[in-house]
């Protein structure tokens, strides 16, 4: 994964794009988040953090990986 992916989330059928990975303990203290994971901006919802523990029964699908 990387920032700027488009990828579906939601059992593959919400799209959305990666804003941030979220790895180091002291940003997850700032966001108020107990575990790493991603930030994907979703036109449906807004702005969905996803933990690395939904990954294995829900992943992350790639679409498109920006060029930039």
């Amino acid at each position: 994964m990387q920032v700027g992916d488009s990828v579906l989330v939601e059992h593959e059928t919400v799209p959305g794009t990666i804003t941030e990975i979220i790895e180091s303990a002291s940003r997850q203290k700032e966001l108020n988040v107990e575990e790493a994971g991603v930030m994907i901006e979703s036109p449906p919802f807004g702005l969905l953090f996803l933990p690395v523990s939904t990954f294995a029964h829900d992943p992350i699908v790639l679409v498109h990986r920006s060029e930039a």
